[in-house]
């Protein structure tokens, strides 16, 4: 093998090398998350909209149980979807005594109940795919994709 051979083939090994760094999904983002809830501490999942319960979802000893709108079994996977929005990456957040409205979150659109902590969604942040939340105090802003989990049908949860 010549020289240039060799040059051109580590450029080709170092080229292949960067681009699947950058390609490669990070396992960690080195964001805070949405809540320091950890999966195995959640027993309870309620979605509200307008006031009125969706949806409610129920640890049991053998797992995932549906008791809202009607009782059923779930499929464990779909409910790790709805689990999954409690470790959002967030993007910046900010007080919330600077006021709600602004973020839509007087009137919030979905509220996400997770044991006892009360998720307030908002409205979209106008320049970018993100959502304002309120946790506690703090408004939190995160990828507006965990806020569509919230209009899935009971349906989706247990399979049928």
């Amino acid at each position: 093998m010549n020289r240039w051979t060799r040059v051109n083939l580590i450029l080709a090994l170092l080229a292949a090398s960067l681009l699947l760094a950058h390609l490669w999904p990070a396992g960690t983002t080195g964001l805070k998350p949405l809540t320091h809830l950890a999966e195995a501490e959640i027993y309870q999942i309620r979605v509200e909209r307008g006031d009125r319960l969706q949806l409610a979802l129920q640890r049991g000893e053998k797992g995932w149980l549906l008791t809202h709108p009607r009782e059923a079994t779930t499929e464990e996977r779909r409910v790790q979807q709805l689990l999954a929005i409690a470790h959002a990456p967030v993007e910046h957040e900010f007080p919330a005594d600077s006021g709600m409205a602004p973020y839509g979150l007087d009137d919030p659109r979905a509220v996400l109940q997770l044991n006892g902590l009360r998720l307030l969604f908002g409205d979209r942040d106008p320049g970018q795919d993100s959502r304002y939340v309120l946790v506690n105090d703090r408004i939190r802003v995160i990828d507006d994709v965990y806020f569509n989990l919230l209009s899935l049908p009971a349906s989706h949860f247990t399979g049928g």
